[in-house]
């Protein structure tokens, strides 16, 4: 697989679902996502019982690969990577099924070993997630791959041979599962994890891979009235699991399927699937389920790009790449973003020295709330704060929780007291008083620095800040060539650092040239 910018299909062979996803790469813009389809296909459903896939399901199999390649074929994409994983893998004919397959669609299918699927999810999480030690989870239809990652690095993986519609084929008859036959399901996974080691009593945060991942993702968002948007990085808590597992078994087969967040042809499988989880989490004795939307597909896309382009693919630089890739699809350089931080962050560490701004809970959060600053401002200039902020809430940032994307969102999107306000009335239950404060203020220090970069030229080199006796403050910006301009908007803007220290502030622009002589 190339690493150009030409278009990549990944043909996932699940044994729920048949998906077809189409990406490009680009250092600027990172990993799009063009196309996604999907097809339930149930493919483990058709095995037989001599364990082969059955003339139905190997006939379901090729008619979604036509019907993909015919949908390929109309927009031009040439390069396909075809991965089939348990259905087709636990299959007694697989070698027959894929030679079939190649047959009729002219589509080679390559076959995932239950170690490789379960490090593609791993490659995956790792660089789309700043969690440095944790368990994955990627549970499909007929197995559940995990694994085990300390500093980012894999320590252990297994599959175990079981996923979401297997279980439900091994241990419910109905359309709804009975109280006897939860507790047989229960009691099998169970025993299924106890008999892996080394997952026992890790104490770390779980993440979990997959459609009823991101279901139950979905259903706790909807319960919560989560008003922020964005599925990547939610995270429940295993009380969370255990109020969904009981409001579960209150509902009918018919409620379940009108659900919100839940998809319908999810009904049947998602009590399997969640009482799994739900185990998982009890073996591993973690606190924090967390869903990453970032999985196979793009597991197997970064494996091939990473192998041409490592530099891109730093696992330690997870939101300093995302943050490029969101400047990238706004055409705005990275480099340019950072014009003057340096200038910010000394304002801002001498600002904390005085108590007059308390430090961020997080003061990781600072770089990327400077560099994507109304960046609304690329979309609509009249209504750029207003852009920011929708942006920003509207994101998927890797690496950046959702509370953290919205703390920058409103420090980005600072305007003025009052628009700050209206954007943090609905969120005032996950952001206490004080913070608020805090984050008004370094929206108000950032509002003032980006403003007097109005060309984007340098001529501010460093800054001096002195406590006068007449209970001023005074700046003293060292600048070299023509700083006019500069210091005409800093006069315009200097009421939003009077409002943080509440006292007079005197600027001073002094040529280094003339310190020189």
């Amino acid at each position: 697989m190339e690493t150009k910018n030409e278009q990549k299909a990944i043909i996932d062979i699940g044994s729920n679902s048949v998906r077809l996803v189409v990406f490009s790469y680009s250092r600027v813009k990172g990993l799009i996502e063009h196309l996604n389809i999907k097809t339930v296909a149930r493919l483990s459903m058709h095995i037989d019982e001599d364990g082969n896939l059955s003339s139905e399901g190997i006939h379901i199999l090729i008619e979604n690969l036509l019907k993909f390649k015919d949908i390929l074929n109309d927009i031009s994409v040439t390069d396909v990577f075809a991965a089939a994983t348990a259905a087709i893998r636990e299959a007694n004919n697989c070698e027959m099924v894929l030679l079939e397959a190649q047959k009729q669609t002219g589509i080679q299918i390559s076959l995932l070993s239950g170690e490789q699927e379960a490090y593609y999810g791993y490659l995956a999480v790792i660089h789309s997630t700043n969690i440095t030690t944790g368990v994955t989870i990627d549970m499909g239809g007929g197995s559940t791959e995990v694994t085990y990652f300390e500093n980012k690095k894999i320590k252990f993986s297994h599959s175990f041979l079981f996923g979401a519609v297997s279980l439900k084929k091994k241990f419910i008859q109905g359309s709804s599962i009975t109280l006897e036959e939860k507790e047989n399901l229960i009691a099998y996974v169970l025993e299924q994890f106890q008999g892996l080691p080394w997952l026992h009593n890790l104490q770390a945060p779980v993440v979990a891979i997959g459609g009823s991942a991101r279901n139950l993702a979905q259903v706790d968002q909807q319960r919560k009235n989560f008003a922020l948007h964005g599925i990547h990085q939610y995270e429940l808590s295993a009380s969370d699991l255990q109020e969904i597992s009981y409001e579960f078994a209150q509902f009918s087969f018919e409620r379940l399927k009108k659900l919100d967040g839940l998809s319908t042809d999810r009904a049947d499988i998602i009590v399997p699937a969640l009482e799994t989880f739900r185990i998982f989490m009890e073996v591993v004795n973690s606190s924090a389920f967390i869903y990453s939307k970032k999985g196979l597909r793009e597991g197997i896309i970064l494996a091939h790009l990473i192998d041409q382009s490592p530099d891109d693919f730093i696992v330690n630089d997870v939101t300093k790449n995302a943050i490029r890739h969101v400047l990238g699809k706004f055409n705005i350089n990275e480099n340019e973003s950072l014009h003057l931080f340096g200038i910010f962050s000394s304002i801002y560490d001498k600002f904390m020295q005085w108590g007059y701004i308390a430090p961020l809970h997080n003061n990781k959060l600072l770089r990327p709330a400077f560099q994507l600053f109304h960046i609304g401002k690329e979309i609509e200039q009249d209504a750029y704060s207003q852009q920011t902020f929708h942006i920003i809430t509207n994101l998927t940032i890797d690496g950046i929780s959702n509370e953290d994307r919205l703390k920058i969102a409103l420090i980005a999107s600072y305007k003025n007291k009052g628009t700050f306000k209206q954007y943090i009335e609905p969120y005032q239950h996950i952001i206490s008083t004080m913070e608020s404060k805090n984050l008004r203020d370094v929206g108000a220090l950032i509002r003032f620095i980006k403003g007097i970069n109005v060309l984007g030229r340098s001529p501010i080199k460093d800054v001096l800040l002195t406590k006068t006796a007449a209970n001023t403050i005074e700046f003293i910006f060292l600048v070299s060539e023509k700083y006019m301009l500069e210091q005409c908007q800093a006069e315009k803007l200097k009421r939003h650092l009077e409002k943080i220290v509440d006292m007079e502030v005197k600027l001073k622009f002094v040529d280094m040239e003339e310190i020189q002589e």
